[in-house]
């Protein structure tokens, strides 16, 4: 697929869809951006470009993928298909559903967002190996300095808590401690537990055919729903459940990572594969070219440093943003002048500081000065002792010569 770069001065209207880098042979490296990008490319292709960004602290709910277009915003990938489905160029990829099929196929993208998302991210944040060895390279690669050297931890720590609720959590090097009644003391220390290495071991590989069970009922239920079908529902097009699913599947089958545990499962489905494999190329045609793309300059790095406002829009300048009308422009016109008036007082409020605190320099200063000037002053009291010591100075010698004189007749 070839790249095309977007022009500097693209217009303020121009669908901006926010994902997550690159990394090697992946769209993205997160699987809703991914998803995001395969719908929109099937659904509007050719009306939006790509900025590729790896500071969610710019979407208005702090995660990626989000999408601009004017002040619209629409954060997460339910929002982002509820506005491409209100656009008037977009294709409807569930036109011709019934109702129960619309309902059912509502269930099962929440079910492959849930299920088969935990999977993924059980292979990328728990399984250790993978964790070192490509996870977090890839996540210091996409960020500048300083975040590189903590939102990797953090990102991880993010996804715990969910891995935890459903067992699906594990990190093998941590050692388990014995209970502190339990405990022993030698020479003044209390000895680390050190576990079983054949109880671990056999643990560590209960808990993989676990994984591997749980990834087989899953695929089990989608390769029975697919049959001999191209697409999901029968469709001669990509639904919304077919793009969900193979954003899941892209990111397990094109990452290479060292401990393939749910790809090797996976890989057992060749109807499953196949099916990734006709998403993406149903999205993206041979010779056909990529999406333009946002070039991302020095001040990226400053971006992800300043907490930049973000912009809260009603659910009435949203649709008139989106339509283009008059009242759009009006908002945007007022939007511009309260930010202009905010950027203005700010600059008079800081002169003003900065003369007030010249100003108080200054008289201090004076003062500072006066003082000098008055200690350096000679005082009148002091030159009259000192003209009077001089006189009584001068005097003694002919005193004591009349006495000296005295005595000698």
């Amino acid at each position: 697929m070839s790249e095309s770069k977007l022009s500097p001065l693209l217009g303020s209207r121009d669908i901006v869809l926010h994902l997550w880098p690159k990394h090697k042979d992946l769209l993205s490296f997160d699987p809703a951006s991914v998803a995001a990008l395969l719908y929109l490319q099937l659904a509007l292709p050719g009306h939006f470009s790509v900025a590729y960004c790896a500071n969610p602290d710019l979407s208005p709910s702090g995660q990626l993928p989000f999408l601009t277009q004017g002040l619209y915003h629409a954060s997460g990938l339910s929002s982002i298909i509820a506005f491409v489905r209100r656009h008037p160029n977009a294709r409807n990829l569930d036109a011709g559903l019934s109702p129960l099929e619309t309902a059912q196929l509502t269930a099962r993208i929440a079910h492959v967002d849930s299920c088969y998302g935990d999977l993924v991210n059980h292979m990328l944040y728990s399984l250790q190996e993978n964790w070192i060895d490509v996870t977090r390279p890839a996540l210091i690669s996409m960020l500048p300095v300083p975040q590189r050297y903590y939102v990797p931890a953090r990102i991880r720590e993010s996804h715990k808590a969910r891995l935890e609720a459903v067992e699906l959590w594990d990190v093998p090097e941590v050692e388990e401690e014995e209970p502190e009644e339990q405990r022993r003391v030698v020479f003044g220390k209390r000895r680390k537990h050190r576990p079983d290495p054949e109880a671990h071991h056999f643990k560590k590989t209960f808990n993989r055919e676990q994984v591997v069970e749980r990834a087989r009922a899953l695929f089990d239920v989608y390769d029975r729903m697919l049959g001999d079908d191209r697409f999901f529902m029968g469709n001669e097009w990509p639904t919304t459940l077919d793009v969900l699913f193979a954003a899941h599947s892209h990111v397990l089958l094109d990452l290479q990572l060292p401990d393939p545990l749910v790809t090797s499962a996976l890989t057992s489905y060749p109807r499953l594969v196949a099916h990734c494999r006709s998403v993406l190329s149903t999205a993206f045609p041979p010779n056909s070219p990529f999406p333009p793309t946002h070039q991302q300059g020095w001040l990226s790095s400053l971006r992800c440093l300043i907490p930049w406002p973000r912009t809260p829009t009603s659910h009435r300048s949203n649709h008139a943003a989106l339509e283009g009308s008059p009242e759009a422009r009006e908002i945007e016109r007022r939007y511009k002048l309260w930010r202009w008036g905010f950027i203005a007082g700010s600059l008079l409020v800081s002169a003003a500081y900065v003369l007030y605190a010249v100003s108080i320099v200054l008289v201090k200063d004076g003062d500072v000065v006066a003082r000098i000037g008055a200690d350096d002053a000679p005082d009148d009291d002091d030159e009259s002792e000192e003209e009077e010591d001089e006189v009584g100075g001068e005097g003694e010698p002919e005193a004591e010569a009349d006495a000296d004189a005295a005595a000698e007749e």
